[in-house]
């Protein structure tokens, strides 16, 4: 296996071997019948231990698929990944304060300054003033990294802030079509709709007069007349 893996990758893969071990069928060797010891009423044949051996691999794979689920590989997998994580930090936290105090150490993380000791590992030749000036540059170094966290949690700020504005960058392309102008595509869509709507309201107030043959030809007119003044008024409400 290559050595990049993660201890998850590994540890799932050997898993996964193991289980493919026991998803193999269950079957005795050939010459198994030979060691057994005569019985009082003769051999078992053939078909009779196909089926027992039929119905104890059903099981076994029935019985592998609830216990030795994807899921519960998975999760073992996980733990031993814990495991071996917990171990390095600890064995990390050992020696990261010594680390972080060598030349060469990346002090622009704030993670290494929060790692800096209180107070410096004092040595016989070290002086009192080469300790306090350890703790002011420290005070120092903490003051800087503040302030470069504020700067950064201030630029993201501005840049999400001009990702949401980005779309009205080019008004005349994104902004003015959606604007209700007089010769706009918006104001035309409305004036569409208002149609239709009342187009509609028309057919629903038509649909409540019966138009049948027993009526005369006067009611009619005046339920047409009635059916157009309502129209003309919710035409007059639209616009």
């Amino acid at each position: 296996m290559a050595t990049g893996n993660s201890i998850y990758d590994i540890k799932k893969g050997f898993l996964s071997s193991q289980l493919r071990i026991l998803d193999g069928a269950l079957k005795p060797k050939e010459n198994w019948q030979e060691k057994l010891p005569e019985g009082e009423h003769g051999d078992l044949s053939e078909g009779v231990l196909n089926q027992v051996l039929y119905k104890l691999n059903v099981v076994a794979k029935r019985h592998q698929k609830l216990v030795y689920s994807s899921q519960a590989l998975r999760h073992v997998a996980e733990q031993i990944d814990d495991l071996y994580q917990k171990k390095d930090d600890s064995e990390e936290g050992i020696t990261r304060e010594d680390d972080v105090l060598r030349r060469g150490a990346n002090l622009k993380d704030p993670q290494n300054i929060d790692l800096l000791p209180e107070s410096y590992p004092a040595e016989e030749k070290d002086s009192e003033e080469d300790l306090e000036e350890y703790q002011t540059l420290k005070a120092k170094l903490a003051n800087h990294s503040a302030a470069l966290q504020a700067q950064r949690q201030r630029h993201a700020y501005y840049s999400q802030l001009k990702s949401l504005i980005a779309p009205f960058a080019s008004p005349q392309q994104s902004v003015q079509p959606n604007l209700v102008t007089k010769d706009g595509p918006l104001a035309a869509e409305l004036e569409r709709t208002r149609l239709l709507a009342a187009k509609l309201a028309y057919q629903i107030e038509k649909s409540k007069f019966p138009n049948t043959d027993r009526m005369h030809e006067d009611d009619d007119d005046e339920m047409e007349e009635s059916v157009g003044d309502r129209l003309r008024m919710i035409l007059e409400q639209a616009s």
